[in-house]
């Protein structure tokens, strides 16, 4: 048996899961078409022109929790690598019981390359620092007075964007420079903090 990290979804994300296996609340054409619209939206093929507003247009807030709950399963699940069989035990274990499992379970299974590659997509947009490069500088002389006497660094940290790469350049003083040092390992003690947690 494999072993997954276990996921969690907050207490109104698993009351919506609950909800939405009532046909009475949720008509079934309601609910396949909600799925197809909610996997649009996760993987970014908005092309079929379909709205979320109008699906279910007479219970539209019941339409936008159910949206919440379904896309926060598929993106929990997916980032967490569950199979359709580790998606029903947790399910299962949550009291989320019903008809609609099966075809919530098939519909994740059946997309779920493609969320977790558009997971990928969105948290890469963030800039990565991979490089540093650093010199000194000693300003022995300003127009405006005698003599300064200050060294003046010059740092260009150089990031990654999507595969593009993309530089910050700053200038700073000892002082500054030994505080941003500071700080860096102060967030790396903290990240170690919390990975041994």
């Amino acid at each position: 048996m494999l072993y997954y990290a276990k996921m969690e979804l907050a207490k109104d994300v698993i009351d919506g899961l609950a909800n939405i296996q009532n046909s009475n609340v949720l008509p079934e054409e309601t609910f396949l078409q909600l799925l197809d619209v909610i996997v649009s939206y996760i993987c970014k093929n908005i092309s079929d022109g379909k709205s979320i507003a109008s699906i279910y247009p007479s219970k539209s807030d019941l339409v936008k929790a159910a949206v919440a709950s379904i896309s926060c399963l598929f993106i929990e699940a997916a980032r967490h690598d569950y199979d359709e069989e580790s998606l029903k035990i947790f399910l299962h274990n949550e009291h989320i019981n019903g008809q609609r499992i099966e075809k919530l379970c098939s519909t994740y299974m059946n997309n779920k390359q493609d969320i977790q590659t558009q997971l990928e997509l969105t948290g890469g947009s963030v800039p990565h620092i991979v490089d540093v490069d650093w010199r000194l500088h000693h300003c022995v002389k300003i127009s405006t007075c005698c003599s300064t006497d200050m060294p003046t660094y010059n740092i260009r940290m150089s990031t990654r964007q999507c595969n593009e790469m993309k530089y910050v350049t700053f200038t700073c003083t000892v002082q500054q420079l030994q505080e941003l040092v500071y700080k860096l390992k102060d967030a790396v003690r903290h990240i170690e903090k919390i990975s041994n947690i």
